[in-house]
């Protein structure tokens, strides 16, 4: 095989202000936020070029020529074993795994599948906004959980939350980790004491 060079030049810096990009395009950020000059830190949006591993097989699989309906392959499942194998030492099984097109889909899923209409999903506010259209296009009520801050420092406020779960109409709550827009990555702690909470009081988490 080929030695490849892995390298990647973090200091390339490529201009995406006529790309069309929802980020960077200056009319966007005129009518969305007044300056077209700004640096738009608002979204997450990858600047730097993607790894060349993955441009060379696009380009190959574009070559190919034909864009018709597709299955996944079993190494996709297999990778994904892989990693919770190798991150977490968890052994899933390959029964548990669905596929959806991204976050917000499969979070609209699993409010559909899990609550009925009136019933009240938990969010840790400030959170990334799509989790309330979520909520409500599916006829469900939004529960804040608000986050405490002090001392420039985000925590989960566990009393609140200890009432805010009964509720008969909560069913669920979405857990935002690691966090948006807030940037905490919860700590084992943390997650074990909403774990137990949410547990006790039959919640449904959604991570």
């Amino acid at each position: 095989m080929k030695d490849r060079d892995n390298s990647f030049d973090f200091d390339q810096v490529i201009d995406r202000t006529k790309s069309n990009s929802a980020k960077w395009d200056k009319k966007v950020l005129e009518k969305g936020f007044g300056d077209p000059d700004l640096l738009p830190l608002w979204v997450a949006d990858m600047d730097f070029k993607a790894p060349q591993p993955i441009i060379e097989k696009l380009v190959q699989t574009a070559e190919y020529g034909i864009y018709g309906y597709s299955i996944l392959p079993p190494s996709f499942f297999e990778s994904v074993l892989s990693w919770f194998k190798r991150r977490y030492g968890w052994d899933i099984d390959k029964k548990w795994l669905s596929q959806t097109p991204g976050v917000i889909p499969a979070l609209d899923v699993a409010v559909n599948a899990f609550c009925n209409s009136g019933d009240k999903v938990i969010v840790q506010n400030p959170v990334y906004y799509p989790f309330y259209p979520v909520i409500e296009n599916n006829g469900c009520r939004i529960l804040l959980n608000p986050l405490k801050f002090s001392n420039n420092h985000y925590t989960m406020d566990f009393k609140d939350l200890e009432k805010k779960v009964k509720d008969p109409r909560a069913k669920m709550i979405i857990l935002c980790n690691p966090h948006n827009p807030v940037g905490r990555v919860w700590t084992k702690e943390e997650l074990k004491q909403l774990g137990e909470i949410c547990i006790k009081n039959e919640i449904l988490i959604v991570s």
